[in-house]
């Protein structure tokens, strides 16, 4: 059984402090996020990240050219990355099924999965059916 260790939060933090908008987090919050985020993968020895999140939103919907706050991590140490959600608008339902879908194919025995707080429960009762052992890290991430 894979593990999925999941994170959810605020997409402001996945977008991260690169867009042409700004985002309205001081950037000492995203260091604190970037350090959550490595203490995460070196405690359950995750082998990739995942996200909602994909190419399409990251430009059109939060202007951002480069790559999520997650991707750029994963890049940093070295770690595979997935963005897991659809280019096409869907029910919350459906796109948690896609998720399943791209966790399947990405094939890593313990990943961090990223997604808005309000997907957590969900998301992870979801996991369970489909023969995947999730992990709740943290609900709603916040810088404290």
């Amino acid at each position: 059984m894979r593990a999925v260790f999941l994170v959810g939060l605020n997409h402001q933090y996945q977008v991260g402090p690169n867009g042409i908008i700004p985002v309205d987090v001081p950037m000492e919050d995203f260091l604190t996020f970037r350090n959550f985020l490595q203490t995460v993968i070196k405690r359950h020895n995750i082998l990739g990240v995942a996200e909602e999140m994909n190419r399409y939103a990251l430009r059109t919907r939060h202007w951002v050219h480069g790559d999520s706050f997650p991707c750029e991590l994963a890049k940093k140490i070295g770690l595979p990355h997935r963005y897991c959600n659809p280019d096409t608008e869907m029910p919350d339902s459906e796109r948690e099924r896609y998720w399943i879908n791209e966790l399947i194919t990405f094939n890593i025995s313990a990943v961090l999965f990223i997604l808005g707080a309000t997907h957590v429960e969900s998301f992870n009762s979801l996991l369970i059916q489909s023969e995947f052992q999730p992990f709740v890290v943290e609900r709603n991430w916040q810088p404290e």
